[in-house]
């Protein structure tokens, strides 16, 4: 039941499980969106070698529509990370629509991928992501969409001289890294508010 309640909790989280379609009837769309947040939580817990079959039993649908929308594995697990990625893109745009400045855009992202990043503590996923990157266009695109988006943030928030100058995407990246080792987020929160405050100038 856990795993049920799982899928259903990320296939509601539009801006992370979604993949866009365009074109696709809305029950294909439902199905697909299913089957993604479904291999998320199982790859989770069980490795990006869990049974299809159990794929798509956890996601309500059979094993003939999960390959007729994912014909192998590894379409599977490069859907899983573009789903990734865009919801780290997403969490970028939805600040940049509320928030008034830069460094506030940047605190609200950072706190946002705090968030979704505890549910992937030791994640098999992200072992594997570096060689799907390197093996699919499209999934590098998506990633570079991320980044540049990432980028902007940080370079507009140093211009404002709300951020320091003399740290870059990477360095931010591998804080966060570091800073996300417990699964309780209070701690994590405390964690940030320290990075937080080192960034800013």
């Amino acid at each position: 039941m856990k795993v049920f309640r799982l899928v259903e909790r990320y296939t509601n989280r539009k801006n992370i499980v979604h993949i866009l379609g365009g074109g696709v009837r809305a029950d294909a769309q439902r199905n697909r969106d299913q089957i993604v947040a479904a291999a998320r939580v199982l790859f989770i817990a069980n490795g990006v070698d869990t049974p299809m079959e159990e794929i798509a039993r956890a996601a309500g649908v059979g094993v003939g529509t999960l390959y007729r929308r994912f014909p192998d594995r590894d379409a599977l697990v490069n859907a899983v990370s573009m789903g990734m990625f865009q919801g780290l893109a997403s969490m970028i745009i939805e600040a940049e629509a509320t928030e008034k400045s830069a460094w506030a855009v940047l605190r609200r992202f950072l706190r946002s991928w705090a968030e979704f990043r505890l549910g992937l503590l030791q994640d098999p996923m992200c072992h594997g992501m570096p060689a799907a990157i390197e093996a699919d266009a499209e999934l590098r695109a998506v990633r570079q969409r991320w980044l540049d988006l990432f980028e902007d943030v940080i370079q507009r928030a140093q211009d404002d001289g709300d951020l320091r100058k003399d740290v870059g995407l990477l360095e931010i990246a591998t804080f966060m890294n570091m800073v996300i080792r417990d699964e309780r987020s209070e701690v994590t929160d405390r964690i940030l508010d320290v990075m937080l405050d080192g960034l800013r100038t």
